[in-house]
């Protein structure tokens, strides 16, 4: 039992994805977990005053990785530097083989809010503007939607 837990672990972490975590700012003592850290993707929509307590980014894979599983990395991470709010500031998906932190001119995601339906257009416009046209470059896997990433930048906010 024991000689196959950690290969079985180790196959499961690979099957689910690995989401990667950026945070640069200020750390405050934790949130309970009972209390819900808010999601926004407008500023607008905040109704209170704030501040900001530093920038996050989180990325993973674009087949692997669900945009519940990245907002779900953010609340936790969120919350562990004491902050009340999310504010996502910008979305994109990315060649796989470009860094987290660069920002290309191409295959960004726009202004895509947090709708289902907005979603659905950005898979769509992936698949039709990149994964389909960059089929026939390589006989490596260049129109798998595996060559991509999900890229979400947030910043944490504390209530005044």
């Amino acid at each position: 039992m024991k000689k196959t837990l950690f290969p079985t672990l180790a196959l499961l972490l690979l099957c689910t994805g690995c989401i990667s975590m950026e945070y640069s700012g200020e750390k405050l003592p934790p949130r309970p977990e009972t209390e819900k850290v808010f999601v926004y993707s407008d500023s607008a929509a905040v109704k209170k005053p704030y501040s900001v307590l530093g920038t996050a980014t989180v990325s993973g894979n674009y087949r692997d990785v669900s945009r519940d599983r990245m907002i779900a990395k953010l609340r936790d991470e969120a919350r562990e530097c004491g902050a009340d709010a999310i504010l996502i500031v910008e979305q994109q998906v990315i060649p796989g083989d470009t860094k987290s932190t660069a920002n290309p001119v191409f295959m960004t995601a726009f202004d895509y809010d947090d709708t289902n339906q907005s979603w659905s257009q950005l898979y769509r416009d992936v698949d039709r503007n990149f994964v389909n046209s960059n089929r026939n470059r390589s006989e490596t896997t260049a129109g798998s939607t595996n060559n991509f990433k999900r890229v979400i930048r947030a910043e944490f906010l504390r209530f005044k």
